[in-house]
């Protein structure tokens, strides 16, 4: 009964309280009993690895003392995920309920593993290697041991560290060979924010329940994520509250199913997802060749007027998955036009207020692409892009320089050098402000070791150059606007 019930979208709150009662009216000798476990996973790869795609086919705890456990993914599962898309960007990897009880290992079995690498020499810039793991059922360490317990509600993260797991050669470049290095922690509930923020999780909309019988909910929808994995991947309940920001949406009695959404938010200490900020970007319609694009801009094609007419999208995820039609690690033409639409999502990080626009698509961006596409036999695919929208995106590199400080620590701005090839060695203006999140660091001033650092955040190109939040800006200048600075 509660598979099925998790499964029709439930709240892990509401999962538990059914779990209970149908524990109450057993007449058998009892058992530990059972809590509820929400699954994350996110990953750090090298720099030039845009894409890390395979089948997680199973995860297995076991149990301190070496006993085997549960599984969180069972076999007869498959979720497919993308890891170059969650740099510090975690992503919902399963709910489930399992037996109550300490456990300090996990097994996760992964199967058709292939890298999206970028190539500058070659044309299109783009290179799909299938990767050789020497291992397809890797044991890691879970530490501090995770505890779940009767009628609780636990969350383990899982970090594939690809940086580690992916081999070079003695020229720095990209092997085949993948050692799988991953890490599990258990993650505590504090504050507010209860079991910590999840920025841009990507997914479309299932079904709608416009009220809530708990008063902390104005109502709530489902989101199917993972798309492509079999069966269907994880599809928590968004749950929305008078402070939810809602960009793009209609009524929430009047939002469509199907559309392509982009959420910001957190698991409370209940199990509930609590929505900060949703954008509802786009109704998406296979039978009319609609589906949302998501990958890196490779080129950009300007008319004989100097205009942008059209850009190259290496496409790294889409939603829903159809890669009948449009191959994961190809590329797609994006055609523009006086009608498209530009927006950028996760709003609040635009602390600066600046413009997204035709002038300000740049190499390097994350974008999603929404509109109808075209293909034919020896032909690139073609988009006629209704909207694209500015996606939130970490970038990899080292701090150069420090431009400002302000008294806090956080506000301010620094040089950071990227080390993807697609930038070509141009540098990026990073702008903080007081809500920018430190991680490994106590601030700004933290930078004076050069460190290693992923910075997630809004990226945006200044053709003619500006002074943005008191700091001048050369001409042709890419400014990332940061919500997190991390040094790895």
């Amino acid at each position: 009964m509660l598979k099925r019930m998790l499964a029709m979208g439930l709240t892990v709150g509401v999962a538990i309280g059914i779990l209970m009662s149908c524990g109450s009216n057993q007449t058998t000798v009892p058992s530990p009993g059972s809590g509820a476990l929400i699954t994350l996973i996110s990953d750090v790869a090298p720099c030039n690895v845009l894409s890390f795609r395979g089948y997680i086919d199973g995860v297995t705890l076991t149990v301190v003392g070496g006993a085997s456990g549960p599984a969180i993914i069972p076999t007869s599962q498959s979720y497919k995920l993308n890891f170059g898309m969650l740099r510090d960007l975690p992503t919902v990897l399963n709910i489930t309920t399992l037996t109550a009880g300490t456990y300090n290992e996990a097994t996760m079995d992964l199967a058709l593993v292939e890298m999206g690498v970028y190539d500058p020499s070659a044309s299109p810039p783009v290179k799909t290697i299938s990767a050789r793991l020497t291992t397809a059922s890797p044991t890691f360490t879970i530490a501090p041991p995770l505890t779940i317990t009767k009628g609780g509600v636990s969350v383990l993260r899982i970090d594939f560290n690809l940086l580690q797991s992916i081999g070079v050669d003695s020229n720095g470049q990209i092997t085949t060979k993948v050692t799988p290095v991953i890490i599990g922690s258990p993650v505590t509930a504090s504050g507010s924010q209860g079991f910590g923020e999840l920025d841009d999780l990507l997914g479309f909309v299932r079904s709608v329940t416009p009220t809530s019988a708990d008063p902390r909910f104005l109502g709530s929808f489902l989101l199917q994520l993972l798309s492509g994995s079999l069966p269907q991947g994880p599809a928590p309940t968004v749950s929305l509250t008078e402070s939810t920001e809602l960009f793009g949406a209609p009524p929430l009695d009047q939002l469509l199913t199907g559309s392509f959404v982009e959420v910001d938010g957190y698991f409370d200490a209940s199990g509930n997802l609590v929505a900060k900020a949703v954008e509802v970007e786009y109704q998406e319609d296979l039978a009319q060749n609609k589906m949302a694009l998501i990958g890196t801009i490779t080129g950009l094609t300007k008319d004989s007027s100097g205009n942008l007419s059209e850009f190259d999208l290496w496409v790294r995820q889409e939603e829903p998955n159809n890669e009948a039609d449009i191959q994961v690690n190809s590329i797609v033409a994006v055609n523009l036009s006086s009608s498209t639409a530009y927006q950028f999502s996760s709003r609040p990080v635009n602390f600066a207020n600046l413009t997204f626009a035709p002038t300000t698509l740049a190499l390097g961006q994350e974008v999603v692409v929404h509109g109808p596409y075209t293909k034919a036999a020896g032909q690139t695919t073609r988009v006629a892009a209704d909207k694209v929208y500015l996606k939130l995106q970490p970038v990899q590199g080292s701090s150069t320089s420090i431009v400002q400080i302000g008294s806090d620590d956080r506000t301010g701005a620094f040089w950071l050098s990227p080390c993807m090839s697609l930038f070509q060695k141009q540098p990026i203006l990073v702008l903080t402000n007081n809500q920018t999140t430190f991680l490994n660091l106590s601030g700004l001033s933290g930078l004076t070791t050069r460190p290693l650092l992923l910075v997630k955040g809004l990226l945006f190109p200044q053709p003619q150059g500006a002074t943005i939040n008191g700091v001048p800006v050369p001409p042709g200048t890419l400014v990332l606007l940061a919500k997190q600075v991390h040094q790895l």
